[in-house]
């Protein structure tokens, strides 16, 4: 059996309904399964250390591979890429007096 087709076993109402997840969301949940690691920092783990990654890349230093696994973070949290991508903005914001 596929993984895709035991993730959508497993996650129909009938199966159990706390579990029910819309089908549309089972590639990108396969996906995600498929690329985790063994060694994965945490959306908390990430807060701690996004100033620091984000002035890396503001100073043109190659951040992907100075903190690799922000960087895979950054890939599959969409929350927290959006988070860093907010940051980046307002850094390379003008300063206004």
């Amino acid at each position: 059996m596929r993984l895709l087709d035991a993730l959508k076993k497993l996650f129909t109402p009938k199966r159990s309904p706390s579990l029910s997840v819309p089908p549309q969301m089972l590639p990108a949940m396969m996906r995600q399964i498929e690329m985790t690691q063994a060694v994965e920092y945490s959306c908390e783990d990430v807060h701690r250390l996004l100033d620091q990654f984000t002035e890396a890349v503001m100073r043109g230093e190659d951040a992907a591979a100075l903190m690799p696994l922000i960087q895979r973070h950054l890939e599959m949290c969409p929350d927290c890429r959006e988070e860093f991508e907010a940051l980046l903005r307002i850094l390379k914001a003008p300063l206004t007096s």
